[in-house]
């Protein structure tokens, strides 16, 4: 089979599972020159022809000011697909990489400072053109990549989100091939002949990511099922636990925080702050404390009915305070579960 085909399908069950891509949407796509993000224009321009939503795609590339970039033939291959390329010219960037490179006394350039550098770039463009989504091409390697990289350097267990709402800047991200492996994509490429740009990057082969990715192949080399196996434990959905809560959630901008209900104290106090007798533990529903300036002012429950589904069984809160907690929690929902439904 051809890679295009398994790629598109795997495309429609990221939208489908993630709700990326809705009617009408505007959509920019963040192109570096390289396969990742070239393939993920080429498979767009064709999951238009069959999603069942409408949607425009807006290319861009930013010019980072690196000695070798040259952009000629992916705006002629960008053209061809019948589309403009807009270049974002910001050369200022490989000045300032550079200086931190010195301050910070590196080996390469800073990766971290670049991509936000980068993502800020993007967002702006966006805003100007009155778009509010936006789309880059981190596939699934990529995503169990972070997730070691966030481990070993971060000492936590994180990874990207296929889809990530920024409100300050209200735009989406969203990540279309986040189902898809880079062999795949490297297949496609080859089969469909779609032109990238050589190397750009001064960092290109020479970063922790590239370690990382070598790590993985001797693992995946000895260990095959270890591949789908972690991407299943990014994607797995917690019986009992909706998010990660177990500490004090601070609402931003407010002070108000709030927690779940998991171990047995915070039981105890759940119950005798809403005056209930103390019985065994009710697993059928999420509990929260909630507290202002450390003071527990209120509580609040909620059902999973069903897959992607919630309905609020209680909160015992004063008024002024119930919409800021119930807004938060939905927010929550919506970062990791989108689709879904929220019944107050």
């Amino acid at each position: 089979m051809k890679a295009i085909r398994k790629i598109l399908a795997l495309i429609r069950k990221a939208d489908k599972d993630f709700n990326l891509i809705q009617q009408n949407d505007k959509i920019v796509i963040g192109i570096s020159g390289g396969k990742d993000s070239m393939a993920l224009l080429y498979a767009l321009n064709l999951y238009k022809r069959f999603s069942k939503n409408n949607f425009e795609i807006y290319p861009c590339m930013i010019n980072l000011g690196f000695d070798n970039f040259n952009p000629s033939i992916i705006e002629d291959y960008v053209n061809k697909l019948g589309y403009k390329l807009e270049i974002l010219n910001e050369p200022q960037v490989y000045e300032i990489l550079k200086i931190q490179k010195e301050k910070q006394k590196l080996t390469h350039l800073p990766c971290s400072i670049c991509s936000r550098m980068k993502k800020a770039i993007i967002n702006k463009y966006a805003n100007t053109i009155n778009v509010t989504k936006v789309s880059f091409a981190h596939h699934k390697d990529d995503a169990i990549e972070t997730l070691f990289l966030n481990e070993i350097y971060g000492g936590r267990i994180a990874t990207f989100s296929p889809k990530m709402l920024l409100e300050n800047e209200n735009i989406n991200f969203i990540r279309p091939f986040i189902y898809v492996s880079e062999q795949d994509i490297k297949k496609m490429i080859s089969e469909e002949h779609i032109p990238t740009l050589g190397i750009v990057c001064p960092n290109d082969k020479h970063t922790e990511r590239e370690n990382i990715k070598n790590i993985l192949l001797n693992i995946y080399e000895k260990y095959p099922e270890a591949k789908q196996n972690f991407l299943n434990m990014l994607k797995n959905k917690e019986k009992e636990d909706i998010f990660y809560l177990h500490e004090d959630h601070q609402i931003e901008n407010t002070k108000l925080t709030y927690h779940q209900v998991k171990e047995i104290n915070d039981f105890i106090i759940y119950k005798e702050f809403n005056n209930e007798p103390i019985t065994e533990i009710d697993k059928k529903s999420f509990k929260f404390l909630i507290y202002l300036n450390n003071k527990l002012i209120g509580t609040s429950s909620i059902i999973k009915l069903k897959e992607r589904e919630y309905k609020l069984n209680s909160i015992n809160i004063d008024e002024k305070y119930k919409q800021i907690f119930l807004d938060d929690l939905k927010k929550e929902l919506f970062q990791r579960f989108n689709p879904y439904t929220f019944i107050d």
